[in-house]
């Protein structure tokens, strides 16, 4: 009874072992003799300025090393952060705007130091409404869980995009980024000095 016991337990364990070799983490899709998440480590992310630039750059730290240092930095993504506000309902009564859209686009380039040369480089929008206030401090408020949202988002959007040109292997190049214009307010409004501050 005990042996037939052991057995029935023996078993799922011994075909547990032998499938184990066959199973693929999700993320370590293989091209050529190497990983994923093996170029994803040496990939090292350009400093971007503003709050904005920091929370993008620290996503995308965690996300592609799990937030240790790259290893050998064979790879160097750029970006350059444009930063708008549009306004998507305005108070009929007062003309102030309630709700507000922050909207970003990153253009990007990753370069490769070993082979010296630009391996991808294009532009990708990401944004985010938020509430106004006639409270200043609420709106400040608003607009950094704005920036936070966007950042985490765009840090995602940035590892696929990453993750594709990689896949794609050393043959393929890319021109440099081009040049982003700046986001036109549908109000033709110049954007606040500071959150909160309709002058």
């Amino acid at each position: 009874m005990k042996l037939r016991k052991a057995l029935s337990l023996i078993g799922p364990l011994v075909l547990a072992l032998g499938l184990g070799g066959c199973l693929q983490p999700v993320n370590g899709v293989r091209f050529g003799n190497e990983t994923i998440n093996s170029q994803l480590a040496e990939v090292t992310v350009s400093r971007s300025d503003g709050y904005l630039g920091h929370i993008v750059k620290a996503e995308l730290d965690y996300l592609l090393t799990n937030g240790a240092p790259a290893k050998n930095s064979r790879y160097q993504l750029k970006m350059k952060l444009i930063q708008g506000q549009g306004s998507s309902l305005v108070d009929a009564a007062t003309g102030r705007p309630q709700i507000a859209t922050l909207q970003v686009t990153a253009s990007y380039e990753l370069y490769d130091a070993q082979l010296k040369k630009t391996r991808g480089s294009g532009t990708t929008m990401v944004s985010a409404s938020y509430d106004r206030s006639s409270q200043r401090f609420a709106t400040i408020r608003a607009q950094r869980d704005a920036e936070e949202r966007v950042g985490k988002a765009l840090a995602e959007r940035m590892k696929i995009i990453v993750v594709s040109i990689l896949a794609q292997g050393e043959s393929v190049s890319a021109p440099p980024a081009p040049a982003v214009t700046p986001f036109a307010d549908p109000l033709d409004e110049a954007p606040a000095r500071d959150p909160g501050d309709d002058s």
